[in-house]
Formats: structure tokens, C-alpha cells, sequence
């Protein structure tokens, strides 16, 4: 009688775990919208105060951190993306666009303290920045389609 008892609490253990993962599964998707809009508004947040910084001459080699970290943050959250959908939305699509293009501005950021200050400085970031710009509005459109139920929605 034990035996037969232990199996049922075995099995009824095996379905409470199979359920909080199917639900844990679930969570990344539930949030994810607001979690990639927070991402891109701060990586675009970042790259106008290192422009400002850079054109006032008060960035330094010290100040790259408070870009990287913001970096760093956003490429881990894509990669999670990547891992919990079998195929990307275009939303994340959009986001590892941003990402590159905020990487790159970064690159240009650290160059660009070193030579050059106020208006000169301000001018060569001026595109870079509006490029980092257009893709994050990328990023807001495409996941205002998957909302909508649009083609290349995220996972539900």
C-alpha cells in the first residue's frame, strides 16, 4: 500500500514540476515587450548623454563603463530572446539591430572623445545617433504590430 502511495505523490510531484515549467516557459514572452521597450529607450537615453558629454569634452575613459553596461545588459536579453523562440519576432529582429548599431556608436563615442570637442564632436555623432534613433522606433513599431496580432508576432 505504501509503495502504490509513494508512486501517486511521485507522479503528482513530476506534474507540479512539468506546470511551473510550461508556466516559467511562458513568463519570458509575458514580459517581454516591456522589458525590450525599457532596453531600447535606455540604450537610446545612453547615446544622447555620451553625445552630450562628448561634445562638452567632460566624457572620459571612465565614463565608458556607464555605455558598456547598458550594452552588456541588452545583448544578454536578445541571446534570451533567441533561446525562447524557435523562430525571432521581428520585434527582436528590430532590438539586435539596435544593439549592433549602439555598439557601433560606442566604438565611435570612445574615438571620438579622444580627437574632438564641441560642435565637431556633436557633428560626427550626429548621424550615428540618428541611426541608433530610426532603430529604435523600429523596435517600438514592430512590437506595436505583434500587439496588434501582426505578422511576426512574439510567442505566446
Amino acid at each position: 500500500m505504501l509503495s502504490s502511495m509513494t508512486r501517486v505523490v511521485k507522479a503528482k510531484y513530476a506534474f507540479v514540476a512539468l506546470v511551473c515549467l510550461a508556466v516559467a516557459s511562458g513568463c519570458f514572452w509575458r514580459t517581454y515587450p516591456d522589458q525590450l521597450r525599457t532596453h531600447t529607450d535606455l540604450l537610446v537615453a545612453f547615446a544622447r548623454k555620451a553625445r552630450d558629454l562628448v561634445a562638452t569634452g567632460r566624457f572620459t575613459a571612465e565614463s565608458l563603463p556607464e555605455l558598456t553596461y547598458p550594452l552588456e545588459r541588452a545583448t544578454a536579453y536578445a541571446a534570451e530572446g533567441r533561446r525562447h523562440a524557435s523562430s525571432p519576432p521581428a520585434s527582436l529582429i528590430a532590438f539586435e539591430t539596435l544593439v549592433a548599431r549602439y555598439r557601433a556608436f560606442v566604438d565611435l563615442v570612445d574615438e571620438t572623445r579622444r580627437s574632438r570637442r564641441g560642435d565637431d564632436a556633436a557633428a560626427v555623432l550626429a548621424e550615428p545617433l540618428a541611426a541608433l534613433e530610426a532603430a529604435a522606433r523600429d523596435v517600438g513599431v514592430a512590437l506595436d504590430a505583434e500587439r496588434a496580432g501582426g505578422a511576426g508576432s512574439a510567442p505566446r
